[in-house]
């Protein structure tokens, strides 16, 4: 009789059921049990160590008062019975008494002090004093001649006085260090036997079920909570001598009078005295015996479980196979054109069918690598028309695709490609692909991106920045996209014109920059069909108000950046008297000292400074501005903030050091940024490095990536030159590497708020250290 496998199942998995649930029974069992027995045997020993610590307290703070009573005049007098007069020594004994009843008073734990003087034969405690005590109550003096200073006498009755009372002494020498033969006399402290009791049951919280108790290194007992064992020595018991012998602490099973006893035990490093715990081990198992019928329980109940678990599974899952088998068997069959066997679940044939659902997947999945381009495009065109609002709603879309954007900071362009008449349109769409990957190649040197075709010629790029203001982005975008432009039309021969819109915060403003990317693109008719065209050129600003503040706050930045203080200063007081000057009123130079701080915030975590380390919060900065009575106050507020900006500056470069490569690369690009293809990529090349690695090394040393240093040195070179106003505009922008004077026009307005002709216009000397360069460029035109 053949089995089915739902009932192979019901019993191979029941077997394993029950040896794991027993394994794990025995495992758990002995695991939990012993692991009591080790907390219980800790926590024993942690209650034993605790009393130790307690009573060597107490005991010290005895020692450390007997000692106190060496400083005083009264015990050296009595000790060494060196006294003018009679009046002297009761005025001494007098104010000996009060001392020791003082500390009486102080210690409530003592059951009386003796001072013992070896020269007179006197004893004094905190009660009475005896002239010359006979043996029967001068007791100490027959340890004046010990080995040790000091030393803690076992259980014993003293009389205090009043009565006879149970203690433990501390017998300490006088003087405190001395040898046999030197001393002058005895001291001790009684301490109280209920009250080592007492510390003993404060700590056991009066919940301990057998026996406690201590003993000194002879056997005796010092305390028992049974008080019928004071005075007795145990030391003829083998067991505790053993334990007297073995010292240190431990724990062990003895059998005491047919029962079975718990031991736990500590010597005290301080006293030498052996600190015991006993109880009988059905006490101090009885916890583990709750635990044991638990597991054992609880096991019953995970067998019970598991073979109700088993049935379930069986009928929703091995069940339902056979039912699979039956009808796989009646729709798929095997390479020889064979089907299963009636239904039943035969494996051979399943593998087939397996293997044959795995090359469907495959199949699958190439399929979906060949769709890629088509979800891409879909996914890109969701952002633009404003489908898709949200970063993480595309991020794993993203990552599927290879692609990558940064959460926020977006800007869109769109290009147009313009092709000779005589070329197919299969060219049209090859080239526009080329422009794309040409794009998204350059964007990813430094940022992130992608391009798609919109047909017809037509491209989209979505450009995505990890950093930078939207004007720094913006001017980054242009600069890219002159860089494809000119590769389209040097390796392509193809006129490209581009519109780029603004840079946007957020992923739901995407298709905000992508309308006014189109919008640029339209003007293409009045720029060229080979040109880089911003929103910027054909909508003018709201207010000219920011041209003003923009021009004046740059050399301030710049200053920063330098770390240079003197020139930070003198460029802040400048643009102060400019505002002034220009009778702005208080509030827009409320404003522009905002403004100042916020853009050096972003100047300074762009070098890798942290603000928040070098000035006060951005909030409490500017209510002490609008606090300001005059302008004057306004100034040494923004002042003081740079100033801290820029001392954390020069530290990070002091700390930074200086690259070779860096230098090298720096030196080409003063030697050719008058050439207009100058790049990222022709510099990899030269240097036989990686794009990426460049910018990551310009990022690291120089606190800017290359576009930006590579429009630093041009603009700078432009404005050397335009000192000469002999030279043209245009002569100018070719010689420091714009072939497109409205792109140079463009880039020289936003550097330096000012466009060519009003910069020449303003009332300037050009000096010395100018006039080469210009001179130079005419030189060169001329011939």
């Amino acid at each position: 009789m053949k089995t089915t496998i739902s009932q192979k199942a019901m019993l191979t998995y029941g077997v394993v059921f029950l040896v794991v649930i027993t394994l794990t029974f025995l495992l758990s069992y002995n695991g939990t049990v012993g692991q009591l027995e080790k907390d219980l045997q800790e926590a024993n020993l942690a209650l034993l160590k605790q009393v130790d610590a307690k009573l060597e307290t107490v005991f010290r703070q005895a020692e450390k008062d007997l000692l106190g009573l060496t400083d005083g005049l009264e015990l050296v007098y009595f000790m060494r019975d060196s006294y003018t007069d009679e009046g002297q020594k009761y005025a001494n004994y007098y104010a000996l008494t009060t001392k020791l009843k003082d500390m009486m008073n102080n210690n409530p734990q003592y059951a009386s002090i003796f001072a013992y003087s070896n020269v007179s034969g006197d004893l004094m405690t905190e009660e009475t004093y005896i002239k010359r005590a006979n043996s029967e109550n001068n007791w100490l003096s027959q340890y004046v001649e010990m080995s040790d200073y000091f030393k803690w006498l076992t259980t014993h009755k003293v009389w205090n006085g009043r009565e006879n009372q149970n203690v433990v002494t501390l017998v300490r020498t006088y003087p405190s260090v001395s040898s046999p033969g030197f001393r002058k006399g005895m001291m001790a402290v009684n301490i109280k036997e209920e009250m080592l009791s007492q510390i003993i049951r404060q700590v056991y919280d009066n919940h301990h079920a057998g026996q406690l108790f201590i003993l000194d290194r002879d056997g005796n007992v010092v305390t028992h909570n049974d008080k019928s064992q004071l005075y007795r020595n145990l030391s003829s018991s083998p067991y505790i001598r053993q334990l007297l012998d073995k010292g240190g602490s431990g724990a062990d099973s003895v059998k005491l009078d047919n029962v079975r006893q718990s031991v736990f035990y500590r010597t005290s490093d301080y006293t030498g005295w052996t600190l015991v715990s006993m109880m009988p081990e059905s006490k101090l198992l009885e916890p583990i015996k709750v635990t044991r019928n638990l597991l054992l329980a609880f096991a019953g109940i995970m067998v019970v479980l598991a073979l109700l678990t088993l049935f379930v599974i069986n009928r929703r899952t091995f069940q339902p196979l056979e039912r699979l088998a039956g009808k796989l068997s009646r729709t798929y069959k095997t390479a020889d054109g064979k089907a299963g066997a009636g239904g039943r679940l035969d494996m051979d044939y399943l593998e087939t069918v397996f293997d044959q659902m795995v090359l469907d997947r495959e199949h699958l999945e190439q399929h979906v690598r060949d769709s890629k381009p088509m979800l891409k495009w879909k996914i890109m065109m969701d952002m633009l028309t404003g489908s898709r609002r949200d970063y993480e709603s595309v991020r794993h879309h993203l990552d599927f695709l290879g692609a990558r954007l940064f959460p926020s900071r977006y800007l869109v362009c769109t290009a147009e490609l313009h092709m000779e008449e005589h070329r197919r349109p299969r060219d049209e769409a090859l080239y526009t692909y080329v422009f794309c990957n040409v794009a998204e190649d350059f964007i990813g040197n430094e940022h992130a991106g992608m391009a798609i075709d919109l047909g017809e010629g037509r491209a989209a790029v979505l450009i995505s920045f990890a950093e930078g203001d939207a004007e720094q982005n913006h001017l980054r975008a242009l600069a890219l996209m002159e860089l494809v432009k000119d590769v389209m039309a040097r390796q392509f021969k193809l006129d490209v014109a581009v519109g780029v819109g603004r840079s946007r915060e957020s992923m739901g403003e995407i298709p905000l920059s992508y309308d006014e990317s189109q919008k640029a693109l339209r003007y293409k008719m009045i720029f060229g069909r080979r040109s880089v065209i911003s929103i910027e050129d054909i909508l003018p600003p709201d207010r000219q108000d920011y041209y003003r503040l923009s021009r004046m706050a740059e050399p301030v930045l710049e200053a920063l950046k330098q770390a240079d203080g003197a020139r930070l200063a003198a460029q802040l007081s400048e643009m102060f008297r400019e505002a002034v000057d220009s009778n702005l009123p208080p509030e827009l130079i409320r404003q522009m000292c905002c403004d100042i701080l916020v853009k050096a915030q972003q100047t300074v975590s762009l070098i890798g400074v942290d603000p928040d380390l070098a000035m006060e919060p951005l909030q409490t900065v500017y209510e002490q501005i609008v606090a300001c009575d005059n302008w004057q106050e306004a100034e040494g507020i923004a002042a003081g903030a740079l100033e801290r900006l820029a001392a954390q500056v020069a530290e990070r470069r002091m700390h930074r050091g200086r690259n070779e490569t860096i230098e090298r690369m720096l030196d080409y690009i003063r030697e050719h940024y008058r050439e207009p293809d100058l790049s990222l990529d022709r510099l990899a090349e030269h240097f036989g490095l990686t794009p990426p690695y460049i910018s990551k090394l310009f990022k690291d040393y120089t606190e800017c990536n290359f576009i930006d240093h590579l429009i630093d040195i041009r603009i700078r070179a432009a404005l050397k030159l335009l000192q000469d106003k002999s030279i043209r505009i245009n002569d100018v922008s070719e010689a420091v590497g714009y072939t497109n004077s409205r792109s140079f026009l463009r880039t020289f307005k936003k550097y330096t708020g000012l466009t060519p002709t009003e910069y020449r216009e303003r009332p300037q000397e050009a000096s010395a250290a100018e006039r080469p360069e210009a001179e130079e460029l005419n030189a060169e035109r001329k011939s």
